[in-house]
């Protein structure tokens, strides 16, 4: 016979355990956290992140059990222009292969003249496989430093996207992919512009591109220094139809769309990814847990699910609190 409270107490840690298995809570990776990628891929999920000497990818079949898997290192570098300061890197699928684009410079700090962005080139199967060196991108027309590469596809044409400096701070670029390793010229298609911007300094950078369901084309980017709480996200929105390589077929979201809120600090530099059925997207980010946080290896990675407004445009939400149970996608 099984006495009534000890029945309660069964059912309490049977429900536990039920939501241990189908729910996970920020963050996810508290060290080497920042400028987080992910992609779910033949049933796991592969996250990477800057590491700063080089490039790991953590594999699970759920999002809590990124917390507790093996970083896998996939590149190092000793080539003395890109053996150092690598961020930023993003794993991509393009016919049929998979490549990470990356940033990396020599050693030192002067990143606003010797950073610039790279591709390897992995196998088949999935984002583990070893990787060789592919290329430097250069745009033939911006040979510049540049960081915080990423790729969008819109109307079934890839894009380059990344940020740049220059006189007016960091600004955000588009190409065309005409191969995995090179691209077309670059077209300058946002600037700081607004006060939520510029704290500290101007900054647009850490593109990444959405498509809603209806079709219609979004590039996110962060803004302002990251080593404030000021960091936070803003969007473009793609003219229906018109062409992506023209910097007026833009138009920029006034204000901020993601920032600070719930314990999380300048919360930016994210990716989108697909839940398992593909119905779904998901927002990947990072933040830092004190306001006095800074751009280093102590920012965290987060996930929450992003949802749609009346209108089809992209709602990010506030993030959510690290207390906060959120559902596994499925």
């Amino acid at each position: 016979m099984m006495f009534p409270r000890y029945s309660v107490y069964v059912g309490l840690l049977l429900t536990l355990l039920a939501l241990a298995a189908t729910a996970f809570k920020n963050p996810l990776k508290t060290s080497n956290g920042s400028d987080p990628h992910m992609v779910y891929w033949n049933g796991y999920y592969y996250l990477t992140t800057t590491t700063w000497s080089n490039i790991q990818i953590l594999r699970a079949t759920s999002i809590a059990g990124l917390k507790t898997a093996t970083p896998q290192t996939v590149w190092t570098d000793s080539t003395s222009g890109r053996c150092c300061n690598m961020w930023a890197p993003e794993m991509h699928r393009i016919d049929g292969r998979w490549y990470i684009y990356y940033t990396a410079g020599p050693s030192g700090s002067t990143y606003d003249t010797t950073q610039k962005t790279w591709v390897i080139q992995g196998g088949t199967d999935n984002p583990l496989q070893s990787y060789t060196f592919l290329s430097q991108m250069i745009a033939p027309n911006n040979n510049i430093a540049t960081l915080d590469s990423s790729i969008t596809q819109i109307n079934s044409v890839n894009y380059y996207l990344y940020s740049a400096w220059g006189s007016g701070g960091q600004s955000i670029w588009i190409s065309r992919l005409l191969t995995p390793g090179t691209i077309g010229p670059s077209t300058k298609i946002s600037t700081p512009q607004y006060t939520w911007e510029k704290a500290t300094y101007g900054v647009n950078e850490g593109p990444a591109g959405l498509t809603s369901p209806s079709g219609r084309s979004y590039i996110f980017f962060s803004a302002s220094y990251c080593g404030t709480s000021s960091y936070a996200l803003g969007y473009l929105t793609l003219t229906a139809g018109a062409d992506p390589l023209v910097a007026s077929s833009w138009t920029k979201n006034p204000n901020a769309v993601f920032s600070s809120g719930n314990g999380n600090y300048g919360p930016g530099h994210n990716g989108f990814f697909k839940s398992p059925s593909g119905n779904d997207t998901y927002n990947v980010y990072h933040a830092n847990a004190s306001p006095s946080g800074v751009c280093d290896g102590n920012r965290s990675t987060r996930v929450q699910k992003v949802n749609w407004n009346s209108d089809g445009t992209p709602n990010l939400g506030t993030p959510e609190n690290v207390s906060t149970e959120i559902a596994e996608p499925v």
